[in-house]
């Protein structure tokens, strides 16, 4: 995993090589945003927790931000959506009484997906 200024300097480098996300990219993604806006989980970002609503703007929004120079399905987990750019802190998912990262969460949720195609 990359330090918090080695995602900042490759994403200043995959800037400057913007690459459009591919379909099948972006109808994972969008489909990833739409679990957790469905999901009766808390997200836990930087010590304070969203609800599911808050919680998949908040992703939208990094998506829409970085859209350009994610590659994968697997970048946006590992790059977007898994940490704080700001503190570099990994998100937390919390469904019931289960926490786990939003890396994993996301995860499961890409091979649910996966599976049922």
């Amino acid at each position: 995993m990359m330090k918090k200024s080695g995602l900042a300097a490759a994403l200043a480098v995959a800037a400057s090589v913007s690459i459009p996300a591919s379909a099948s990219v972006k109808n994972d993604v969008e489909y990833l945003i739409a679990q957790m806006k469905s999901s009766d989980c808390t997200f836990v970002r930087n010590g304070s927790e969203y609800d599911n609503l808050q919680a998949a703007e908040h992703l939208q929004n990094k998506w829409e931000y970085a859209e350009d120079r994610v590659e994968s399905t697997e970048m946006f987990i590992e790059e977007v959506a898994f940490k704080s750019w700001f503190t570099g802190r990994a998100y937390q998912v919390r469904c019931g009484e289960e926490t786990q990262t939003s890396q994993q969460w996301l995860t499961e949720r890409l091979v649910e997906k996966e599976k049922s195609d």
